[in-house]
């Protein structure tokens, strides 16, 4: 059995809607038996795109029990689940969080606790296993957890952190794969005597999983959308924005008067910040591109093809714009800005907790040049 307890949805925008529909088709095509919905999942629908109509498109039941779309419950009871010859009972409830004031004219979230007892005991006559999803932080999670009783397996929806050993909450196995698709939890179940048992374990989703053919020619697909994306943010830009933003300074720019400065920045990863996606065929997507230039689209890189010299990240994405930086040390002007010290909020931009878990200031910061 396979289920997601919510909070896969990207955030919103134009990449955001193809990831979305991608994510569903992905979904379907590994015959996802349940999905819960989470707080990012409702910030998708919009008055321009029906995030609710792809949902139901997926087929894929949704198993949220105390939310509805636009007054409709998603479920009114419990999925039961057969597999094996064992009846999986499947909930999935709110538990935490709130409805973003953008969300509010489509979604509606009850009071879990007005319905949990009444939606377990359905579960628990009904099913041999009893599986909830909640989403919720730990602590509202478990506060439920400990106050409902008859859950076999929790599983948390809105966690950064996986959890590496299952928590054990008034005997209810708790666990929790983490963010952004780098684990997949596993558990499983034995029953002896009359006694259920679990063995769980954390599935590092890296290159040592087999690669699968049909969800490789899904992900093809993808980025050939992508790809298309970027062609039109560009043509758009040109069109409409160009005027808006001054080119920026390049690193070959700042080099005649920090020569020492610009050599070590050379042989630094972030002067080839765009060859890791060239290798993985990345170099069009607008969402990794950001990170991986300077100044996209805002007086800087436009694409590989027409601004290559904006490739990587050089002085201006860490420092600053710097206007009339050159000027003032010329001697052409009495006005422009020193370069700023580079801050912890300007790397965090990129090296976020999800893309870099490893990241480190103070050490990382004398790495810049």
């Amino acid at each position: 059995m396979v289920v997601d307890a919510g909070g896969f949805a990207p955030l919103y925008d134009q990449q955001g809607e193809i990831k979305f529909e991608v994510l569903l088709k992905s979904f379907r095509q590994m015959k996802y038996d349940a999905i819960g919905i989470g707080t990012r999942e409702m910030l998708m629908q919009r008055d321009t795109y029906n995030a609710w109509e792809k949902l139901k498109a997926s087929r894929i039941p949704l198993a949220t029990l105390n939310i509805a779309f636009k007054g409709k419950r998603l479920r009114d009871k419990p999925l039961i689940i057969r597999r094996g010859g064992v009846r999986v009972g499947v909930v999935s409830f709110f538990v935490g969080g709130h409805i973003p004031e953008s969300a509010k004219e489509y979604w509606t979230i009850g009071d879990p606790e007005k319905i949990a007892d009444e939606q377990l005991a359905y579960a628990r006559k009904k099913a041999d296993l009893v599986v909830a999803m909640l989403h919720g932080d730990m602590s509202q999670v478990s506060a439920f957890t400990k106050k409902h009783k008859g859950i076999d397996i929790v599983i948390l929806s809105h966690c950064l952190e996986q959890l590496q050993t299952p928590v054990d909450v008034n005997g209810s196995l708790l666990l929790c794969a983490g963010s952004e698709g780098k684990y997949l939890g596993r558990v499983d179940a034995f029953l002896s005597g009359g006694t259920w048992r679990f063995d769980s374990q954390l599935i590092a989703l890296d290159r040592t999983v087999p690669v699968d053919p049909l969800l490789i020619k899904t992900y093809t697909r993808y980025l050939k959308r992508v790809a298309q994306l970027s062609e039109e943010l560009t043509k758009k830009h040109e069109e409409e924005r160009a005027g808006e933003f001054p080119p920026v300074p390049r690193a070959q720019d700042c080099q005649s008067c920090h020569t020492a400065i610009y050599s070590r920045w050379a042989k630094t990863p972030h002067a080839h910040a765009i060859d890791s996606l060239t290798k993985k065929n990345e170099h069009q997507n607008p969402e990794c591109i950001v990170c991986h230039v300077t100044s996209y689209l805002t007086g800087g890189f436009i694409s590989w093809e027409k601004t290559p010299e904006y490739a990587g990240v050089q002085c201006v994405q860490c420092h600053g714009r710097m206007d009339g930086h050159i000027e003032l040390h010329s001697g052409t002007s009495q006005k422009g800005d020193a370069p700023p010290q580079v801050q912890q909020t300007t790397c965090l931009r990129c090296h976020t907790p999800d893309q870099d878990d490893d990241f480190d200031f103070e050490r990382d910061e004398k790495l810049i040049h």
